[in-house]
């Protein structure tokens, strides 16, 4: 009943999917088209990625390593992100821009290089599930934020404080299976990554 609950939820937040997907697309465009503007930290990023990176492939079992990795990465900030809403949403936007920025920088180093083709092949595999995933878990940590607004200015009154009691109640409840299906979600888009997604890029 949680799920189906959730899934009905699920419409009441389509404003918030937009925006999301509107923030993240706005930050794959400025990370393609715009990168030299944020050259320096987008190289940072990927610096650590790739440290990381090697890193675990020279670890044994590597392949264990990196599917351990990206799932608890993933499934630590996906569900951080939400409850990081808290502060009026400004942290998942952020996220959101970044993470956008750093597919759309790929994106363009790949295009540079004229192999636009293995950055699909890198990406499409899992991030068809992890980037909707993440979209989701930020959509609501925005939620998040808009119901501590209007809280804030609900204060004032006591019929104003029970409806933000009964909202934040609302949204407590509905993260206990929100976080269920991202992280099932992202267990999913790690074993691709770890698995399917290198043996891809190899044809």
């Amino acid at each position: 009943m949680r799920f189906k609950a959730l899934f009905i939820h699920f419409r009441e937040m389509n404003k918030y999917f937009i925006v999301s997907m509107l923030i993240f697309a706005t930050g794959i465009v400025l990370g393609y088209g715009y990168s030299e503007q944020f050259d320096n930290m987008l190289q940072s990023q990927i610096k650590g990625l790739e440290s990381l990176a090697r890193s675990i492939s020279e670890k044994e079992n590597s392949v264990l390593w990196l599917f351990g990795f990206i799932f608890l990465n993933n499934a630590i900030k996906s569900v951080l992100i939400i409850f990081a809403g808290i502060f009026f949403g400004v942290l998942p936007i952020g996220f959101l821009l970044i993470n956008g920025m750093v597919v759309g920088y790929l994106a363009e180093l790949q295009a540079n290089a004229g192999e636009l083709g293995f950055f699909f092949k890198a990406i499409v595999p899992h991030g068809i599930i992890e980037i909707p995933a993440i979209i989701v878990a930020c959509a609501y940590g925005i939620k998040f934020g808009a119901i501590m607004a209007k809280g804030m200015l609900r204060l004032f009154s006591s019929q104003g404080r029970n409806a933000f009691a009964a909202d934040l109640e609302q949204f407590l409840k509905i993260t206990v299976p929100l976080v269920i299906l991202l992280v099932g979600s992202l267990l999913a888009a790690a074993i691709i990554e770890s698995t399917i997604t290198p043996w891809i890029v190899q044809l």
